[in-house]
């Protein structure tokens, strides 16, 4: 079965990694860097609109403040809730200097969880480690809080491209990297396709060499409507950016996947460890 799992990274406009803070910021525009959540309230609004409109279920990983300033809670609730900290944080402290001890990251997680189940109405299983750098220690324990898997790694793609078994107990649902044509990089985060830099085939393609495995696309709810590049979209370049992520979907599902959450994806089967 060709498994496609569609996940939203719910975060801080444009957010950024600040030496000295754990939290993230937002891209200075020339007013600070204070977080901002107004792109993240409007990007969500429309993957909502064309979720609907597909019939897609997907899977969104709340950061949690951002969850609770832009007001999308109830937004969402019809889609599958994941955690992507509470503010965004750098646990491992590779981009800030300030790597988070555990009781830290216990108390993120705590608060977070609580957030999100007060706003979404469900308590998050899932996590997605900001930036994709997930702590080791904190993949630990994670299992204590109820969490059963991990989307927080890339993995090589290939025919069978799957989840498998972490020693913690948690699964692992990776995100997915290979080769274009040309012999370049390309994942299956979407940003460079919001940034004007790939095209909807180039992420067709990578989902089309999973023949029997699961899919994580991803994608962040701010890039439907900001770039980091080029600041706001105009209403043109929104309408085209929304254009290419239905068409990237509508390839994949013409290519046979068949879209689910990343719980959907797992529920009832036996992983095995790598």
């Amino acid at each position: 079965m060709r498994r496609l799992c569609f996940t939203v990274d719910l975060d801080r406009d444009v957010n950024d990694a600040v030496a000295g803070s754990s939290a993230a910021v937002s891209l200075d525009r020339g007013d600070g860097n204070a977080p901002r959540f107004s792109s993240c309230a409007e990007g969500t609004e429309v993957l909502i609109d064309l979720l609907d409109e597909m019939g897609i279920r997907a899977t969104f990983f709340c950061e949690a403040t951002a969850l609770r300033r832009s007001g999308m809670g109830r937004v969402i609730s019809g889609h599958e809730i994941g955690f992507h900290g509470l503010d965004h944080e750098d646990f491992t402290g590779a981009r800030t200097g300030i790597r988070m001890d555990q009781g830290a990251m216990r108390e993120a997680v705590e608060r977070g969880i609580c957030m999100i189940r007060d706003d979404a109405g469900a308590s998050p299983r899932g996590f997605r480690s900001p930036y994709m750098d997930p702590d080791e220690g904190m993949l630990d324990f994670l299992p204590e809080y109820g969490f059963t898997y991990d989307s927080s790694r890339y993995a090589y793609v290939s025919p069978d491209t799957d989840a498998y078994l972490l020693g913690n107990g948690l699964a692992e649902v990776p995100a997915v990297k290979g080769r274009d044509a040309g012999g370049k990089t390309v994942t299956s985060y979407l940003w460079p396709m919001h940034e004007g830099l790939r095209r909807p085939e180039d992420f067709v393609g990578l989902g089309e060499a999973v023949e029997d495995g699961t899919f994580v696309l991803a994608t962040h709810t701010w890039h439907m409507v900001e770039s980091r590049s080029g600041g706001r979209m105009s209403q043109e370049r929104a309408e085209s950016n929304l254009a290419d992520v239905r068409e990237v979907l509508a390839g994949l599902l013409d290519a046979g996947f068949r879209p689910m959450t990343v719980s959907e994806a797992l529920e009832g089967r036996v992983l095995r460890s790598r």
